[in-house]
Formats: structure tokens, sequence, C-alpha cells
């Protein structure tokens, strides 16, 4: 059986003598020299030894992300329990987090759980889910590399929005692309990674084509998709409900942006906004469209049955 294994194994090896690596890590293709050890190693995991198998899943981890395409072959073969442990040294791999291996390591994860195996797809999930913290922060890191804006729920968010306790300081919030986006399709995948939040912000400009955000839809159903139509911001959130016509009840606003910075407070009833009248919320996100990050606007409100008119400087999707 073992010898079967070996000639599976062959055409792996000799894939992994070139590896080209995902556009996220590397846009040249690398020579790599699979040391012999590993190679043996690797072979090893079928040995009918146990303490063999035992050692080659424990040392294969230190050989890093060249050892990631022949395991992925290993997941293939006939033995389940070869598969399981290439699927441990993978794992392992990742949560050694060597700079050049956890990418790697993590995409062959996420394809494993689409294995035509049902026994390797889960246990691929399941190693994905044990370190669903480390993915997610891992992912928010490499949408911020890439453009992306990632805002975090505060403890001071939730106090103020009080979203019945379900979610936690740390967790996103939302995410914003626009013209800033530099991770093309490829880099969608790290907010597939990014396990729930609420709304995802598509600006004008941003570089990605239709059929790619469809796919971001089917991938996050529970993910709200707006767009706007520039990078303007005046960073409010609006209360429902009431006098919903006619005007705009300011609900939360946001430290640090345009509103906050010009005295908007939550309570206050927006009227006009660069003398424009404002009939609700989704009339003032149109008109705030109309605008650029930077520009000077007048917003016209009701504050304690007194009319204030305030010098806005629009903020920025995408500099957060």
């Amino acid at each position: 059986m073992k010898s079967c294994f070996a000639t599976l194994l062959a055409g792996a090896l000799a894939l992994s003598l070139i590896t080209t690596g995902s556009p996220a890590y590397s846009q040249e293709k690398e020579t790599v020299t699979l040391p012999q050890q590993a190679v043996d190693y690797i072979l090893d995991l079928q040995s009918d030894d146990y303490q063999v198998r035992q050692k080659a899943t424990q040392e294969l981890p230190k050989f890093g992300e060249q050892v990631v395409p022949p395991l992925l072959k290993v997941t293939q073969g006939d033995s389940l329990e070869a598969a399981v442990r290439a699927i441990l040294v993978i794992e392992q791999v990742y949560i050694l987090g060597k700079a050049n291996s956890v990418g790697p390591a993590e995409d062959a994860l996420e394809k494993l759980t689409k294995a035509k195996n049902p026994s390797v797809a889960i246990r691929a999930e399941e190693a994905i889910d044990r370190h669903a913290d480390i993915r997610e922060k891992r992912a928010v890191r490499e949408i911020k590399k890439m453009g992306g804006t990632v805002k975090l729920w505060t403890p001071e968010d939730i106090a103020r929005t009080a979203p019945g306790g379900s979610v936690e300081p740390g967790q996103v919030r939302y995410v914003a692309l626009g013209s800033k986006w530099t991770g093309g399709e490829d880099g969608l995948r790290f907010i597939k990674r990014v396990r729930k939040f609420p709304v995802l912000y598509l600006i004008k400009g941003h570089p990605i084509p239709d059929v790619a955000m469809e796919d971001l839809m089917r991938a996050l159903p529970a993910t709200q998709f707006q767009t706007r139509d520039s990078d303007a911001m005046l960073g409010i959130t609006h209360m429902t409900g009431i006098r919903d016509q006619g005007g705009c009840l300011v609900g939360e606003v946001s430290d640090g942006l345009a509103a906050q910075k010009a005295g908007i407070r939550s309570g206050d009833f927006i009227l006009k906004f660069d003398d424009k009248p404002v009939e609700n919320f989704d009339a003032l996100v149109k008109l705030i469209g109309g605008k650029s990050a930077g520009d000077v606007v007048q917003v016209e409100l009701l504050r304690d049955g007194m009319i204030k008119k305030l010098p806005v400087t629009l903020s920025s999707w995408l500099d957060r």
C-alpha cells in the first residue's frame, strides 16, 4: 500500500518543486527544493508503524509552506488516516504563524472544505473553526492592507446602539470598499472569512466586477450590501419610526467623523443639507453622495426647539 502511496505522492512532489504563490503573497514563480527528510516524513504518514506515523505528523510542520502542496495531494489518497494527518500538519503550519506559511496553509484548509471526500471536508472545516478568531483577525489585517476599510465594534458603540448583546467589542461592524481597493477579486476571499458583520459598503469607484460581487453576496447572506455614490460621509445613523418623513432624526454620532467634529448630536433633527431639504435618511444619503470628502457644507437642524446651522467638513469612507 505504501508503494502506491509513494506513486501518488511523486506527482505532487514534482509539482511542489515549482510553486506559484497566490496573488496575495507573490507574483513570481519560486523554485523550492523539498528536503529529503520532508519527503520521507510525508511517506511515513502511511507507515505501518504508529510511532513512525506520529513522529512524521509532529515533525512535518517545521518545514512550513513547502510541504503544503504535497500534503494536499495526500488528502486525495485512499488512506483516511493519512489524509487526517495531512490536515493536522497543515493546521499546525497555520498555527506556527511563520510569515510565508500562514497564507498558503489557510488557503489549503479552505480548499479542503470543498474536498470530494466528505470526511476530509469535515475535518478541514473543524480545523478552520478551531482557529476562527485568528482567522478573522488575519482577514481584517489583509483587508486593510489591500485598501479596504474595516470598522470594529467598540464598547462605546455597543453602549450607544444597544444591539441586544449580540455583538462583542472587536467584532467587525462594517467593511467599506472603494477606489483604494487593490485586492482585486482574489482579495475578496478575506472578506468571506469574516464570520458575520451587518453591512458592506460599496463606494463609487470600486474596481470589483459585478460577477465577483454577486459571488460575494452569496457567500455573505446575512450581510447587507449598500452602495454610496461618493467617498464622502457624515458619520451618523438615524432613528427610524419617528418623523421618518420630512427630515432625519440623528441616531448614533460616530466619534472622530464629520458630524461629531461639527457638533451634531444624537437626537438632532436634520432639516437641510447644503441648503437642500432633507426628506428622510435615504434622501440625506443621496445628497451626501453628490459631494466629495473634504467638502464643507451647511447642515440645518432642529435641536430643543431651536434651529441651528452648522458648517460640516465631510469625512471619507476610505481614510478610516
